[in-house]
């Protein structure tokens, strides 16, 4: 956020410049200059850059970049684009000085706000068809079209200061309700900050045609435009009841929104619940954060699951926008919703999509693990890489056990993987592991004997001296030879007698091809490896040694240690 900090401040001197200097000017076509440099070289990291206007300060995403103090003029930028109902801002890769020079030439048009001026910043930019600068207005939308409903709704009751000058006036400026509405002094934009919570509040009469509005609501193409107004109307809710009512129309329209795959109008709406129960809360209001909290059970329901897992088996990884939006709108979820999501993972081939679900699930099992822990019992089996993918996300003991679990997977891909992230996680799993060398798959042998030969470990030496004493019938010369290596890299002078009695004993294999060669070049590689002084005792023995096959046993040794393996 820091570069968008830093490209924020580069724009306000720049509109700083453009109120004191002829748009001509050189220090105002120097402004520009630096502006449109210093935008290239955020796009050139970050992308497109949108803001969020609030109505004293600018967020990009989340976070504050710019606010507004106190004592600032009522001219400042970001006061304009609000004042003229602009919510968000984007500016696209692309952006030219042409460009940047218009939006400065409207937003200082308008800067003055009086009642004969004509139009407004968004009219304007509209008009102006700007290419690289995105926005979004809904205060026009509030004044031009949804005022004719909200204005149904009955007058709040007077204060009680006012009532007398009524009763004094009464008969006289009776307001004519037949005329325009935006002569109503009751019709004004739902979004103006001069209204009140008193008048924002519902009354029986409110409610009933609240209620119409959302049962005609289907025939609208202003879904996103209502649920805006139902926002508004229930952060001005103080009784319990009708905000609970208010709750239940946008619980509907949230619904629909999962149905039609309006995705990022759910995540704004699901994010200011999120933000309206946060920890702000005073403990006044705690009723507030117990009817989200409702809210947001209800809708974990397993036909709204159900909706989710269709919508995903629907997208298509292009739909970049749609996905986005609807990976966001899951973290919203109880993990409850896991189960459903699993499906999407083994039918839906596209890498991308996987991603996004498995990063979901992981996710989503920070917070309850039990879904996904039921999910690798059952279908663990069929699942196989795709649970590896959410697997290595987590953390933790109760995620290691599933681990270990899928290194019994029938597939030797899985196996290994399986294998490898838990040694990455902590070499003395290689302990637990042990039963592996003798897996049929060479790739998972080879893998875990090469963990083995990582460090020093009496277990791992334990281990593998009975190993190698239970195994002389192996016939495998490649597995003879890695069990020795890794003996020689993780045991100790403990090993130095089994290894002196193999390299130079006599019996089974004195004969040159009557026996068993490569465990003595194998005992004298472990030996080379292990280094110590009685080790490399041994080893002088055997060079010295009258039995030819001890000595070239030795010979093949040296050949195979001088090929790579150096001893620590």
């Amino acid at each position: 956020m820091q570069d968008a900090k830093q490209l924020i401040n580069i724009f306000l001197l720049a509109w700083k410049n453009y109120g004191l200097y002829p748009e001509d000017h050189t220090s105002t076509l120097k402004a520009f200059e630096n502006l449109v440099a210093a935008f290239d070289n955020f796009f050139s990291t970050h992308g497109d850059l949108r803001l969020t206007v609030e109505k004293d300060r600018l967020l990009c995403g989340s976070e504050p970049i710019h606010i507004i103090s106190p004592d600032a003029p009522a001219e400042e930028l970001i006061t304009l684009l609000y004042r003229d109902g602009i919510k968000w801002i984007e500016f696209q890769e692309g952006l030219t000085l042409d460009e940047v020079a218009a939006f400065f030439r409207i937003a200082n048009k308008y800067r003055s706000f009086a009642e004969e001026t004509e139009g407004d910043i968004v009219t304007a930019l509209m008009d102006e068809e700007l290419e690289y600068i995105d926005f979004k207005a809904v205060d026009i939308f509030w004044q031009d079209l949804l005022l004719m409903d909200f204005a149904q709704l009955p007058p709040p009751a007077p204060r009680q200061e006012e009532v007398a000058g009524q009763e004094e006036g009464a008969g006289q400026n009776v307001p004519d309700r037949s005329g325009p509405v935006r002569e109503d002094p009751y019709a004004r934009s739902i979004a103006d900050p001069s209204l009140s919570a008193a008048q924002l509040e519902l009354s029986n009469g409110d409610y009933r045609v609240l209620q119409q509005m959302v049962e005609e609501e289907e025939s609208w193409e202003i879904t996103e435009d209502l649920i805006e107004l139902l926002l508004i109307i229930l952060k001005n809710q103080t009784g319990r009841d009708k905000f609970t009512a208010v709750l239940e129309f946008i619980s509907e329209l949230a619904v629909e929104s999962i149905g039609r795959d309006k995705f990022a109008l759910l995540v704004k709406l699901l994010q200011e619940l999120h933000q309206l129960s946060g920890p702000e809360t005073s403990s006044e209001e705690d009723w507030r954060s117990t009817c989200i909290a409702r809210f947001f059970q209800d809708l974990s329901r397993p036909e709204i699951f159900q909706l989710f897992r269709d919508n995903l088996l629907k997208l298509h990884a292009s739909e970049i926008e749609k996905l986005k939006a609807l990976e966001r709108t899951l973290h919203y979820f109880s993990p409850r919703v896991i189960p459903f999501l699993v499906p999407v993972l083994m039918r839906n081939r596209s890498a991308g999509i996987q991603q996004m679900v498995s990063e979901v699930i992981a996710d989503l099992s920070r917070r309850d693990l039990a879904p996904l822990e039921k999910i690798a019992d059952r279908h663990g089996a069929e699942m196989g890489e795709e649970l590896l993918l959410i697997l290595n996300r987590l953390q933790g003991d109760r995620v290691n056990e599933i681990l270990f679990k899928m290194c019994n997977h029938s597939s030797d891909r899985v196996r290994r993987k399986a294998i490898e992230e838990l040694l990455d996680r902590d070499p003395k799993y290689a302990q637990r592991l042990f039963a592996l060398i003798d897996d049929p798959s060479q790739g998972i042998r080879t893998s875990l004997l090469a963990a083995f030969a990582k460090h020093r470990s009496g277990a791992l030496e334990t281990l593998l001296l009975n190993y190698l004493k239970d195994n002389f019938g192996q016939e495998d010369p490649g597995h003879i030879l890695a069990c020795y290596k890794a003996l020689g890299r993780c045991g100790s002078d403990r090993a130095v007698p089994f290894l002196g009695g193999v390299l130079l004993g006599r019996g089974w294999n004195s004969f040159i091809g009557s026996g068993k060669l490569i465990f003595r070049e194998g005992a004298a590689v472990a030996l080379a490896l292990l280094d110590t002084p009685a080790a490399k005792d041994v080893l002088r023995k055997a060079a010295k040694s009258r039995f030819k096959v001890i000595r070239i046993a030795l010979a093949g040794a040296r050949t195979i240690t001088a090929s790579g393996e150096t001893p620590r």
